[in-house]
């Protein structure tokens, strides 16, 4: 009596296992979005830092680069794939000057404009034609406001002194935080520095 309950209650768990790899592999096979195609599973190697890279990429260069969504009042554009990433070791948000309120606390109102225009990058994701595509960045691979981002990309040839722009091809969220400093470099970080606690609103 036992063998003949448990024989179809064993073919019961076998056909739900199968059933249950099945969609698994039906939701693997998904095909990705072409924004969802660019998120990375693991941080590039060897970013640097914005600042550096304003100052030693060129139009049509290969590069890796890690900072945060900062640097702007709007970080996003809506209905574009487009995003502004600013270096934290050489900019403030509002977030991390004590005391400030600022209803946009990804903005860096306090810094000097030229400071900020050689510590930040306009990120895109662009179609086969170059254009940006018709689809807002803001949270794919849950990229936010404030986020901490390593990209892989190339400088777009339209760049210029006061604008560079990179058309991304890899983009990762940090989960926790920004990386560590990379190796080599000798910016510290705003914490280290004590940036962040001695700026005050202005």
């Amino acid at each position: 009596m036992k063998k003949t309950i448990l024989l179809p209650l064993g073919l019961a768990f076998v056909m739900a296992a199968c059933s249950d790899d099945k969609e698994t592999r039906k939701q693997d096979s998904t095909p990705k979005g072409p924004l969802e195609q660019v998120v990375l599973d693991a941080a590039p190697a060897n970013p640097i830092q914005i600042s550096e890279l304003r100052k030693s990429a060129k139009p049509g260069d290969t590069v890796t680069f890690t900072g945060e969504v900062i640097g702007s009042y709007d970080v996003f554009m809506d209905g574009r794939a487009v995003m502004i990433m600013g270096d934290p070791h050489k900019i403030t948000p509002c977030n991390r000057i004590p005391g400030d309120e600022c209803e946009t606390p990804w903005d860096v109102c306090c810094d000097d404009p030229d400071v900020i225009t050689a510590s930040i990058v306009t990120v895109q994701v662009v179609d086969e034609s170059g254009k940006p595509l018709k689809s807002g960045l803001k949270g794919i691979g849950g990229v936010a406001e404030l986020s901490a981002v390593t990209v892989t990309g190339k400088v777009a040839k339209s760049s210029n002194d006061k604008n560079m722009i990179i058309n991304a091809t890899g983009l990762f969220v940090h989960p926790g935080g920004p990386p560590a400093k990379p190796a080599g470099s000798d910016t510290p970080s705003p914490e280290e520095s004590g940036e962040a606690e001695t700026k005050t609103k202005v």
